[in-house]
């Protein structure tokens, strides 16, 4: 590895680092100040379950910086490594065994389908990302109208861990809106360092943005999401993991890509249509009827986790 690939590989892991901070502690900020505010508590577990904003930010500072294809690759990548990492892990050292609703798997199940029309003509325009961010928003009242009539399929575990934390700090909502504001300045910076370090990366060794953005960067930008499903497992607080799995995969093949693409509009590589949305969908639907079947344990790690090697091995190898 040359000086120059070791110099825009920290440059990009430093990015992230940052990116990644900013918006976790921008979440528990705004959660605080909306608690104060007197703002839905259920809606703000409902949103922080299921969007990805660091991964969001990351693709919307790839298409200002003109490499789409590693925007896209991030999105659903992240969506992958969640199904084939993430899940596994956790059903193989804390095995869940619980349902989730039917008509949330039908969601889960359907939102790579509803992408897949938008990708036909290789080209995803600002057009395309409102009606998906429509679509996403449609989905996420859903649910939440559901919940409200009591499933309580999210826990607002962040939102009683915020409660905690202000009777212990004592500061008023303006202080922690000022966190916010200076934290929206972190994920500003961490996105544009990995954006610079994720562009010369690609041109140093000559990759394809679309296969880098699916493997490498979905890799590195979801690798929080392990303990945001292991740890509750382990902790008995399984709803958490299922919201979170439910959520995130809905947001990726949905909200993400159409916030990305209200950006500035894009156009994919062939790969996306003819390798990585059949792996998107093929993986989501497997995972959704383990879950249907309300249980993900190491018989079932072990084939999504197969799937996901295969799909790093092809991804190198074929595209």
């Amino acid at each position: 590895m040359t000086l120059d690939v070791l110099y825009s590989v920290v440059i990009f892991l430093v990015g992230v680092g940052i990116l990644v901070y900013s918006v976790e502690e921008l979440i528990e900020n705004i959660t605080k100040a909306a608690v104060l505010s007197g703002i839905s508590t259920f809606m703000l577990a409902v949103i922080f379950a299921g969007m990805d904003f660091e991964n969001w930010a990351f693709g919307v500072a790839s298409i200002l910086g003109d490499i789409p294809g590693i925007a896209i690759g991030s999105a659903i990548g992240s969506a992958l490594f969640l199904a084939g990492v993430a899940v596994p892990l956790a059903g193989f050292f804390a095995p869940i065994e619980s349902k989730i609703d039917i008509d949330y798997l039908f969601l889960m199940v359907a939102s790579p389908l509803i992408l897949l029309p938008f990708l036909f003509d290789m080209n995803v325009t600002r057009v395309d990302g409102l009606a998906l961010l429509v679509i996403f928003a449609l989905i996420i009242y859903y649910i939440y109208r559901e919940e409200k009539k009591g499933r309580e399929t999210f826990r607002d575990e962040e939102t009683e861990e915020a409660l905690e934390e202000i009777e212990e700090e004592g500061y008023k909502k303006w202080h922690y809106l000022g966190l916010s504001a200076l934290f929206v300045i972190g994920i500003i910076i961490g996105s544009e360092l990995a954006v610079q370090g994720a562009r010369q990366i690609v041109t140093e060794l000559g990759l394809i943005q679309t296969v880098f953005g699916m493997t490498f960067v979905g890799f590195i930008m979801s690798l929080e999401e392990i303990l945001l499903i292991l740890e509750p497992v382990r902790n008995g607080r399984t709803s958490i993991a299922l919201g979170n799995i439910a959520g995130s995969l809905i947001f990726f093949s949905t909200g993400n890509i159409g916030l990305i693409a209200l950006t500035n509009g894009f156009k994919i590589h062939t790969s996306v249509l003819g390798f990585y949305w059949p792996f998107l969908f093929v993986t989501t639907l497997i995972i959704s009827f383990f879950l249907y079947l309300g249980r993900i344990k190491k018989k079932e790690a072990l084939i999504l986790g197969g799937i996901y090697v295969s799909y790093w091995i092809l991804s190198y190898t074929m595209i």
